[in-house]
């Protein structure tokens, strides 16, 4: 897991299309303002083979239980905790707004070392985003 809260741990970033889509996201955030990740929110990238446990300790919320209904991913009456879910090549992006302006944006691979159900949940509620020429 890769936590994203400067432009130093964005740069590390392997994979170009996530840096780009997480810049963007930071421009998009900021409005022309310097980055503040306690104001504009951070970014925590999954990686294949990291745990739901590691990674909901990460986000400070569970992701296969609504915390507030308390209802398990799978039953009838489950909802998401997440504001938005977008789905792209390689990658689901779910988008987590906290109390005030926080928000943190998961990077779910799409990979088969990531627990099934998170990848079943994400590509349940993802539109996929356009495709830019």
């Amino acid at each position: 897991m890769q936590i994203i809260r400067d432009f130093e741990s964005l740069a590390c970033l392997d994979d170009d299309f996530l840096r780009q889509l997480i810049a963007r996201r930071i421009d998009e955030r900021c409005d022309g303002e310097p980055y503040d990740p306690d104001v504009n929110g951070g970014f925590i990238v999954m990686v294949p083979g990291d745990g739901v446990e590691v990674v909901e300790a990460a986000l400070g919320t569970p992701l296969l239980r609504n915390p507030v209904t308390g209802v398990e991913y799978g039953h009838p009456d489950f909802t998401p905790i997440f504001e938005y879910a977008g789905r792209h090549a390689r990658w689901y992006e779910l988008v987590f707004i906290g109390a005030g302006d926080d928000a943190v944006t998961l990077f779910v691979p799409r990979h088969p070392d990531v627990e099934p159900r998170l990848l079943t949940l994400a590509a349940e509620y993802a539109v996929s985003e356009p495709v830019e020429v």
